[in-house]
């Protein structure tokens, strides 16, 4: 496989593992969630206050937006209603 893909071949544990998977009946190829993983949690309160900071400077960035409100900037632009854009 190597002379055919070159270095970016998977290596062959990896096939095997993948075999193994298959064969215990798992066809879904996306990750499964992983212990600790990062969730975007926003309350409303966070929604209103993002809204009113940007209604008061509609240039403000998402990195300003963070500082002032002392939240990320992940929970700024993965915002479930970005009711600002």
């Amino acid at each position: 496989m190597i002379e055919v893909y070159g270095q970016q071949c998977v290596v062959r544990c990896t096939i095997f593992r993948w075999c193994q998977r298959y064969e215990a009946g798992r066809v879904n190829i996306k990750d499964l969630p992983c212990p600790g993983q990062a969730h975007f949690v926003t309350n409303s309160a966070t929604i209103l206050a993002v809204n009113e900071v940007i209604r008061q400077n509609r240039r403000i960035t998402t990195p300003e937006i963070a500082v002032e409100l002392s939240i990320s900037k992940g929970t700024v632009h993965h915002n479930p209603e970005k009711a600002w854009l």
